[in-house]
């Protein structure tokens, strides 16, 4: 496979220029543009940039409201509720986990609705901004089904949940949240939509065609085909219970209503012995004999974190697939790639 090799901010530039001339606000361009690229620093590219075709076709479309402000309500003590008003849902959750970390940091913790908002891109990078305040966060999505469903239940053939997004988080070392962040589908959608536009071939167990059949080919996803759960029924029964929590718990949706839960890790005790027991059990985990003695034990978040590091060093590689359909969506707009790069 074929990679372009670009500097951070040209990247930025590119990007944010060309949701600003789809209309999306200034400042919301900016937000966007950070989280999509820090998603592809953080070697998550199925949320980072080849998302832009989606956003700027959603925003022309009239789907998303491309300059939208989310609301913020305070309800009580610890709970809060964010309105995206119709918008991007990345801009609604930096701004609900942003109000979550202040108000949880004098209650202990805060349980937070995000709802009425489009695509809320890698829930980890919430998760990681948690972890770093210091908190154990917990998130999860769904209602979507009705636009959105793609994944079927265990022993099924007909899509009845959504990918049904969850992120658990915590504090590790410095500078170093240990984050899970993972589908209920055992990929996310927008892994099969990158393998689409590199031209490969999905793995056995990932989707199955409009006929219940498995398939390795990611266009039959699109005509017609659903994910599979992760774990069978345990995937399977997450999602619904994310499905419940954002649909009858939350209300209607744009497209996914989340729940955000926020606790302070030192709620039960000091935090000098949260971080002296957690870096304990970091090293207790990397230290673990691997089974191919070649790797080693990773732990979760630790991909992205090393990724990242990386990308500062090296540059960020966009697959020359995803990247002639983000130079594609630009043009579109007015925006020429050949500027930036």
């Amino acid at each position: 496979m074929t990679h372009f090799t670009t500097e951070k901010m040209p990247l930025l530039n590119f990007i944010s220029d060309s949701l600003a001339a789809a209309g999306f606000s200034q400042s919301n361009s900016k937000i966007i543009a950070e989280h999509l690229v820090d998603a592809e620093m953080k070697g998550v590219p199925s949320h980072g940039v080849n998302r832009l075709g989606l956003y700027i076709g959603e925003a022309r479309k009239g789907i998303i409201d491309s300059s939208a402000v989310p609301k913020l309500e305070q309800k009580t003590n610890n709970l809060i509720s964010v309105d995206g008003a119709g918008g991007i849902g990345i801009v609604a959750m930096k701004k609900a986990t942003e109000a979550g970390i202040t108000l949880a940091r004098n209650s202990g913790i805060v349980a937070i609705a995000i709802s009425n908002c489009g695509h809320t891109g890698r829930m980890g990078a919430y998760g990681e901004q948690a972890a770093d305040a210091g908190f154990l966060g917990l998130s999860m999505g769904g209602g979507g089904r009705q636009l959105w469903g793609n994944v079927v239940p265990f022993g099924g053939k007909e899509p009845v949940m959504s990918t049904n997004p969850y992120t658990l988080s915590m504090p590790g070392l410095k500078n170093d949240p240990l984050v899970c962040d993972f589908a209920i589908s055992n990929w996310p959608a927008g892994k099969v939509a990158v393998a689409r536009a590199n031209g490969d071939q999905l793995p056995p167990d990932i989707i199955i065609d409009k006929n219940g059949n498995p398939s390795t080919n990611p266009n039959d996803f699109y005509d017609g085909g659903a994910l599979l759960p992760a774990a069978g029924p345990k995937g399977s029964g997450m999602g619904i219970i994310a499905e419940l929590v954002g649909d009858a718990m939350l209300g209607k949706t744009l497209e996914y209503n989340w729940l955000f839960i926020l606790l302070r890790v030192d709620s039960f005790r000091p935090m000098a012995e949260y971080e002296k027991a957690a870096s304990n059990f970091v090293s207790e985990v990397r230290q673990s004999k691997p089974i191919d003695e070649r790797g080693k034990v990773l732990l979760p978040g630790e991909k992205e974190t090393t990724s990242s590091k990386l990308a500062e060093t090296n540059g960020i590689q966009i697959s020359q697939g995803v990247f002639d359909s983000i130079k594609a969506a630009a043009i579109d707009v007015g925006i020429s790639a050949d500027d930036y790069f």
